[in-house]
Order: C-alpha cells, then sequence, then structure tokens
C-alpha cells in the first residue's frame, strides 16, 4: 500500500509543478512611426538654390537687364506646413541695396532688385509665407532679378550671392 500512495503523490506532484502549463506562441506588438514637419529645397547641379543671370548690356550707354530663375526656387514640403522664405540684401549690399560687384576689383557697383511670385515691390528681407494644403508638398517660387546698368560702367563680370532662407 505504501507503494501504491507514493506513486499517486508523484503523479499529482508533476501536474502541479510551475511552468508545466500549456506556453502561449502568438503575441502582438506594435509598429508605428512619426512623420515630423519639414521642407526641402531642389538644387542644381553646383548645390545652389538658383542661378539668375542677367545677361550683356552695353557700359557705354548702360540699360535695364531683367531676367529669373528658369524654373524657380523649388520647395517640397510635409503637406499642411506653413514656411516662411526670405532673402537677405546679398554681399555686396550698400544701404540695404543689392549690388552686383565688379569680378576685379569689387568696388564697381550696379544695383539691383529681386523680385519673388510676379510682385512688383522688390524682395529685400521680407519673409513671404507659403501653405502647403493638405495634399499639397511642391510649389515653385518665380524669383527675378532687374538691374540697372549705370553709363559708363566698367566692361566686365559683375555678380553677387543672395541667401535665401526656408523656415518652418
Amino acid at each position: 500500500m505504501i507503494r501504491r500512495v507514493g506513486i499517486a503523490a508523484l503523479a499529482v506532484g508533476v501536474v502541479l509543478l510551475p511552468g508545466a502549463a500549456p506556453a502561449e506562441t502568438a503575441r502582438t506588438f506594435k509598429v508605428s512611426a512619426s512623420i515630423a514637419s519639414g521642407c526641402a529645397v531642389t538644387v542644381d547641379g553646383t548645390g545652389a538654390w538658383g542661378r539668375i543671370d542677367l545677361g550683356t548690356a552695353n557700359g557705354a550707354t548702360g540699360g535695364t537687364l531683367e531676367a529669373g530663375v528658369t524654373n524657380g526656387v523649388q520647395l517640397a514640403c510635409t503637406p499642411g506646413t506653413v514656411a516662411t522664405v526670405s532673402a537677405d540684401a546679398g554681399e555686396h549690399a550698400r544701404a540695404g541695396v543689392p549690388q552686383l560687384a565688379h569680378a576685379a576689383d569689387g568696388a564697381s557697383l550696379i544695383p539691383y532688385h529681386l523680385f519673388v511670385n510676379g510682385g512688383t515691390t522688390p524682395w529685400e528681407g521680407q519673409s513671404i509665407a507659403l501653405t502647403f494644403p493638405p495634399g499639397t508638398s511642391r510649389l515653385s517660387l518665380p524669383v527675378r532679378a532687374r538691374a540697372t546698368v549705370p553709363r559708363p560702367a566698367r566692361a566686365g563680370r559683375y555678380a553677387d550671392v543672395v541667401r535665401i532662407t526656408v523656415r518652418w
């Protein structure tokens, strides 16, 4: 009789051991991502956001030169973003007016102005608000430049660099 009780106790002990319950083989886990508001600007092959070549004028007679960025400044922003775009007065500005500087001496200057979005008021420091409503992620911002070449003007290449800032 002792033998039978020991075997029965052993069988009951095996059934009651911890961890002997059936293992669960399926569980769930969450996958998530956050999309941040942001903008990017398309650049040309040199890393610039655009170039404006005003062409050539006769230094003896002067005149007005005008040209624009071929495709405008190309912006891509997260839909729902409000961005602002501003331009400084360039590296050679005098009294807040942008100037093209002669490549040889930098002292010979030709004043010019930038115009944006078809506007007739010079774009000089003020920010322009751009809205990217749902469903819209790309906008082109047309930029034009107009220079008044004085007479006489020294022959040679004139240039300036303007910093465009995009904030969102």
